[in-house]
C-alpha cells in the first residue's frame, strides 16, 4: 500500500535540502502552493506525471520518492525492532521525544 503521507514528507525534506520554498518549487512544477502543501501533508495524491516532475527536480528516482531507498528501509526496520524491545512506558516516552524533534 502506498503511504502518501510518507511520500509528502520525503518531498518536503528533499525540497528543503535543495533550499526551495513551497512558493518557488510549486512554481517550477506549475501547480499552486496550496496544492503542493496538500501533497506534502499527504492529504492530496499527486498524479504520476507530477511524481515524475517532482522526482526530476529533486534529483531522485520515482521509486525512491514513492517507497524510500533500500538503505533507509533497512534502517527503519532495525529501529522498529529496537523499539519493540522497549517497555510500553519507554515506547511512549520515545514517541514524545520524537514528537518534540519533529
Amino acid at each position: 500500500m502506498i503511504n502518501f503521507r510518507l511520500i509528502g514528507q520525503r518531498i518536503k525534506n528533499l525540497r528543503r535540502e535543495k533550499d526551495y520554498t513551497q512558493e518557488n518549487f510549486s512554481e517550477m512544477l506549475g501547480i499552486s502552493t496550496e496544492h503542493l502543501s496538500r501533497i506534502e501533508t499527504g492529504s492530496c495524491r499527486p498524479s504520476l506525471n507530477l511524481i515524475e516532475n517532482i522526482s526530476s527536480l529533486l534529483g531522485i528516482s520515482e521509486q525512491n520518492l514513492m517507497f524510500g531507498d533500500e538503505k533507509t528501509n533497512q534502517n527503519n526496520i532495525k529501529i522498529a525492532e529496537k523499539i519493540s524491545c522497549l517497555s510500553p512506558e519507554k515506547q511512549q516516552a520515545l514517541s514524545m521525544i520524537i514528537d518534540l524533534l519533529i
